[in-house]
């Protein structure tokens, strides 16, 4: 008896093609992706018994991780999540269950689910619990990913294809929208095999652009710039992005779903290290998920947030959220565009 073994699947193309800018936009993927964590959230909330005392005295989020012993940041991403699935309601920042939640998630009802929430409960599950309980990301199996990556290669590669992967269509799409006339050099930090740099490389013959990160990207990297003929006017830098020295006088620094990967206070340390990196006239481009009133609604915009503070600890943060965070930085002229499906494009000047 013989057995077969399924294709190795077809290695992934340089982004910024026409056909990439022609696409859909990727929120059923996006859609589909994180809803992996609606079970693990609401089987939380349930083991925490958040929605019987939410349902006994609403409450802000404060005063609901304050009672419970609770991390505020990981209660604050799980009731949104919640509250966009239609689990809680929120009004004037204070929740409560809707309804459903009453119907089948309060212990002792005739029809409370809890059991059911029992049978589904996995490691995704456990993960969702440590970061509301302790605030503590879960990363790979407790392991913190960025030293898995640093520790195993095969992570750290499948991680960085993973980002093409994901990264690839939006690259594209902010390629055919910015106006990069005049600007010679771009730094994209931690920006992987450099996906962004790329597309914006094919779309600006002009533009010569380094990438910074980690030598596990080095190999992939090398690969999709010699296949996109690119390797002339992209350039790898590895490093660490936190320790290692930045090339200075660039026109443009990116950062590409970089900041919700950390807190604030290592945020603010990225952002002043761009802020020297630029030149005088020069701007900072931030690419990635921006909540606003409506994306607070979108379980999609919300499962993320939770799936950030799972893997890395990080979170999305708002428009004014990050304004706040770039001003503190030296920024000034802080303003946002929609770009691509859940993505929007922050940019600011050197104050």
């Amino acid at each position: 008896m013989t057995t077969s073994r399924a294709p190795a699947p077809p290695a992934p193309s340089p982004p910024g093609t026409p056909a990439d800018a022609a696409a859909p936009d990727d929120r059923l993927l996006m859609d589909t992706f994180m809803s992996q964590y609606r079970l693990p959230a609401v089987a939380v909330a349930d083991r925490l018994g958040l929605f019987a005392a939410l349902a006994a005295a609403p409450s802000d989020v404060g005063a609901l991780a304050g009672a419970h012993g609770l991390d505020r940041h990981g209660t604050s991403v799980l009731l949104e999540f919640l509250a966009a699935q239609g689990y809680l309601a929120v009004h004037g920042g204070r929740y409560r269950p809707t309804p459903s939640a009453r119907a089948f998630l309060l212990p002792g009802s005739a029809r409370y689910w809890g059991p059911m929430l029992g049978l589904g409960w996995d490691e995704r599950c456990t993960a969702v619990q440590q970061v509301v309980t302790t605030g503590t990301p879960h990363g790979y199996r407790g392991k913190g990913i960025w030293e898995t990556h640093g520790r195993s290669r095969r992570h750290g590669e499948q991680f960085t294809r993973a980002m093409h992967a994901h990264s690839a269509a939006p690259a594209a799409a902010l390629a055919a929208q910015l106006d990069l006339a005049g600007c010679a050099a771009l730094l994209e930090v931690a920006g992987g095999v450099g996906t962004f740099a790329m597309a914006l490389a094919r779309r600006n013959p002009h533009l010569k652009a380094t990438v910074l990160d980690l030598p596990v990207v080095e190999r992939e990297a090398h690969r999709l710039l010699a296949d996109a003929d690119l390797a002339d006017r992209v350039a790898l830098r590895t490093g660490d992005m936190f320790t290692d020295p930045w090339p200075h006088g660039q026109d443009r620094v990116l950062f590409a779903d970089v900041l919700s990967d950390w807190d604030d206070e290592r945020c603010r340390t990225l952002l002043e290290r761009a802020r020297a990196a630029l030149a005088a006239d020069g701007r900072l481009l931030v690419h990635q998920v921006l909540p606003d009133d409506a994306a607070r609604l979108s379980p999609t915009v919300t499962g993320y947030s939770l799936a950030l503070a799972v893997m890395t600890g990080g979170r999305l943060r708002t428009l004014p959220e990050l304004t706040a965070l770039l001003t503190a930085a030296g920024f000034t002229d802080c303003a946002a565009l929609p770009v691509y499906g859940h993505y929007a494009l922050v940019t600011a000047r050197p104050a």
